[in-house]
C-alpha cells in the first residue's frame, strides 16, 4: 500500500513538475516573439497596416480632383466581355456602364474623378438623357480596384492591430502574428500595386 501512495506521489510530482516546465517554455516562447527584432518588425507591420486602413477608407469615401475627358481619352476594350455592359479604358482604368446607360449619355460630360491621397482613377461619370427635358448625371466606380472591396479589405488590414491590441500567450495569437507577417502584409502590398496603380 505504502508502495503504491509512494509512487501515486512520484508520478503526481512528474505531472506537477512537467506543466511547470511547459508553462516556463510558453512564457520564455511568448517573451522572445513579443521583443526584439521580431516584435519591432510586427510593430512596423501593424503601423502600416493601420495607415493603410485609414488611408484606403479615406479614399473610398472622399473624391478628390476630377477632369473633364475628351472622346479621345478613352477607348473601347474590347479584349473583356461583359454581359450587357460597356468595357471602357479610361486612361488604364477600367469602367462597366450598363449598355442602356452607356448609349443614353449626352456627348462630351465624361468626367474622370480621382481619390484624394493615391490620385488613382475612382469614377467615371456622365450625363444621361432620360427624356426630352431632364439630363441626369450617371456615376460609375471602377471596377477591379479597392472601391469596390470596401469594407473587406480594411477588416483584413485590421488584423495585425487587434493581434497587437489583444496580445496574450495563447496559440492564437502566434498565429496571427505569423499570418500578418506572411500573408495579410505581403499580400496587401500586391493588391495596393495591382489595384491602385
Amino acid at each position: 500500500m505504502k508502495d503504491r501512495q509512494e509512487s501515486m506521489r512520484i508520478a503526481a510530482e512528474r505531472m506537477r513538475w512537467k506543466k511547470e516546465k511547459e508553462k516556463r517554455e510558453e512564457s520564455e516562447f511568448y517573451q522572445r516573439i513579443t521583443s526584439g527584432f521580431q516584435w519591432l518588425a510586427f510593430k512596423i507591420v501593424v503601423l502600416l497596416c493601420t495607415l493603410m486602413v485609414v488611408a484606403s477608407t479615406f479614399d473610398t469615401f472622399v473624391d478628390g480632383p476630377s477632369k473633364q475627358l475628351s472622346e479621345t481619352d478613352w477607348k473601347d476594350n474590347r479584349n473583356w466581355e461583359y454581359r450587357w455592359h460597356k468595357v471602357l479604358d479610361v486612361e488604364g482604368y477600367m469602367f462597366t456602364p450598363s449598355l442602356e446607360n452607356w448609349f443614353n449619355r449626352v456627348e462630351g460630360t465624361l468626367e474622370i474623378t480621382y481619390s484624394p491621397i493615391f490620385r488613382t482613377g475612382k469614377k467615371l461619370s456622365y450625363d444621361i438623357q432620360v427624356n426630352d427635358t431632364t439630363v441626369v448625371k450617371h456615376e460609375e466606380i471602377r471596377v477591379r480596384s479597392m472601391f469596390n472591396w470596401f469594407p473587406f479589405f480594411q477588416i483584413l488590414l485590421l488584423i495585425p492591430l487587434f493581434t497587437l491590441i489583444f496580445k496574450q500567450p495563447k496559440a492564437w495569437f502566434n498565429f496571427a502574428r505569423i499570418a500578418s507577417m506572411t500573408f495579410i502584409f505581403p499580400g496587401t502590398l500586391l493588391v495596393i500595386y495591382f489595384t491602385y496603380f
